[in-house]
């Protein structure tokens, strides 16, 4: 790490930095006089709600959706599919939302996430053996924190530092880079640790049990879902090992499902709301959504294929169509092609638009007042659903779980007696449908409130959750799902993860696609905007090269889009299929 990043984790430990949102801590975070005074319990606090860990920040969010919604085809922008307009190669890793958005995960994760929790280890080591049993609870639970932030760090960049963070208290500020393969087996054995910790743990008194519960702002102080935070954890990672590790992963999964306690249900749901909402709009996901309207229109792949809705009588349509996505000014859901070829897409079009409305749209002129004018003629991510300021943003949740397992049942028939993989495909269904209604539903902000919500269309707000409509769909879903193939039921389960995942959490539908680039023979699984380059990894913050050059030199020959990560299984890199100029 560079010196200027650690010196930052130093005053950052004195001055005990974030603001925490629940009410009997605000006087410790904001008082001049406490910050001399560092209290243990605001360490650990503090750790969960340093931002973009467990909430989606404004920057970062408004880099992705501008970059991952080309390269993962989450998101269509008209202007790139129009030949005319556009037809350059795309390379997302550079210019206004490449390099930012590239370092910002390696930064923050050795420096911001990980601060409060060296900080908590160097106090907790200094502790008499009295105070280390009271305090326990808090390095165990961080622990848990510690091994999501890294674990998403090393899936994005490979080899990262990680055994050697956290050593700017001591003033070694230069860490070495370890290899992925060693930091996932130590994460997952940590983990494992921890999960047999916490699950032996009592509070000594009930004033340390009601200490932690007003400092744990994630999970409320239950550690019943710590423990299923850390099991899931550990499951996905597992399933990141199907390719290098088969037999690591399937004993991990066999462990994790003999234990029991991972999510499986929305009631078990690891979710962060932010109670703060005095900045809520300027400083998380809904201003980098509400700016990037333009390319946050839906894909047709995913309006007819994985949605099922062709505007036609007696379609058995996925309910979430109508969450995820809202209706064009017309009340149609009509999903854009993601393509160049002119007469194919005009021809789609053509069915709902008229030549002039189609050229329109191509150019964004079908939108007077903005991206989100509700009377454009093209369907987008639903405003009423992702603009909810009481969201609960998903760390893990149980359509995840679900699916992870689903796959590891396709992927490896027999080993898992117990899972019924379209039965879990079915459960992720729901619960997913549950997650995005109860977004949409509770919404109560309007152009009146605090913050105030504009251009709200009463078509992007839905009624409640219909199940005996959703049981008919997920029994259709998953006899569609029993016709398949086994890598048509894996890509399939891919696809439903993008469904759930989309732009609340790209990150895990980036490692998702990259894990099964393999089993579909080197071919992406998905398909990305018009000549946009497939990235295989995240690129390494310059300050890397310039002030820890000696341990840089071990990875620098990876530093490029095309080196796959350790446990993709691949040397080759994979290229987007969907050009009209060369990729080469």
């Amino acid at each position: 790490m560079t010196t200027n990043i650690f010196k930052k984790g130093i005053i950052a430990f004195s001055l005990l930095a974030g603001a925490t949102s629940c009410d009997m801590l605000e006087e410790e975070f904001y008082n001049p006089d406490k910050v001399t005074d560092p209290k243990f319990e605001l360490f650990f606090a503090s750790s969960l709600q340093q931002s973009h860990l467990f909430r989606m920040e404004y920057g970062p969010t408004y880099h992705y959706l501008r970059g991952f919604t080309k390269m993962m085809g989450i998101g269509v922008n008209p202007v790139f599919t129009n030949v005319k307009q556009f037809n350059e190669p795309v390379k997302t890793w550079t210019g206004w939302s490449g390099e930012p958005f590239n370092w910002d995960i390696f930064r923050k994760t050795n420096v911001q996430f990980s601060k409060d929790i060296n900080a908590m280890h160097l106090l907790y080591k200094n502790m008499s053996e009295e105070d280390k049993a009271s305090n326990k609870i808090y390095i165990l639970c961080s622990d848990v924190v510690k091994a999501y932030a890294f674990q998403r760090s090393t899936d994005l960049y490979d080899d990262i530092p990680y055994f050697q963070v956290g050593g700017a208290f001591q003033e070694q500020f230069y860490a070495a880079f370890d290899s992925q393969e060693a930091i996932y087996m130590d994460l997952l054995e940590k983990l494992g640790n921890t999960v047999k910790e916490l699950d032996g743990f009592d509070f000594a008194t009930s004033g340390q049990k009601t200490k932690f519960t007003s400092n744990d702002i994630l999970n409320g102080g239950d550690l019943d879902k710590w423990i299923r935070f850390a099991n899931s954890l550990r499951l996905r990672m597992a399933m990141r090992l199907c390719h290098v590790k088969p037999e690591v992963a399937k004993q991990i999964i066999k462990d994790v499902i003999a234990d029991g306690r991972i999510v499986m249900e929305t009631s078990q749901n690891i979710e962060f709301r932010e109670r703060n909402k005095l900045n809520v709009y300027s400083e998380l996901f809904y201003r980098g959504f509400d700016e990037r309207g333009w390319d946050l229109i839906a894909p047709k792949f995913y309006i007819q294929d994985l949605f099922n809705y062709h505007d036609k009588p007696g379609d058995t349509v996925d309910p979430r169509l109508y969450v995820i996505f809202q209706p064009n000014r017309n009340g149609e859901y009509i999903g854009f092609p993601v393509t160049q070829v002119k007469s194919n897409t005009d021809a789609y079009l053509s069915q709902y638009y008229t030549p002039e409305q189609i050229d329109s749209i191509y150019k964004n002129d079908d939108a007077p007042i903005g991206a989100w004018d509700p009377s454009r003629l093209v369907t987008r991510y639903n405003r009423a659903t992702f603009m909810n300021f009481d969201m609960d943003f998903p760390v893990i949740q149980a359509p995840e779980v679900l699916l992870l397992l689903a796959e590891a049942a396709v992927r490896w028939p027999g080993e898992f007696g117990s899972i019924n993989p379209a039965e879990y495909l079915k459960q992720a269904i729901i619960s997913s449908s549950e997650f995005y209604y109860k977004l949409n539903t509770t919404n109560t902000y309007n152009e009146s409130t605090v913050p105030d919500l504009q251009h709200v269309p009463a078509s992007a707000r839905v009624k409640a959750l219909d199940y005996d409509y959703l049981h008919k769909y997920v029994d259709f879903a998953a006899t569609r799902f029993n016709s398949m193939s086994q890598l048509d039921k894996m890509n399939h389960l891919l696809h439903q993860k993008l469904i759930h995942y989309n732009i609340l959490n790209p990150y895990e539908g980036f490692n998702e696609i990259r894990r099964l680039i393999k089993d579909n023979s080197g071919n992406l699984p998905i398909t990305p905007m018009v000549n946009v380059y497939w990235c295989e990894r995240f690129f390494y913050p310059s300050e890397e090269a310039n002030n820890n050059a000696e341990n840089f030199e071990a990875v620098k020959n990876k530093n490029n889009y095309t080196t796959p990560v350790w446990w993709s299984g691949r040397t080759t890199y994979s290229l987007n299929p969907n050009a009209t100029v060369s990729l080469e």
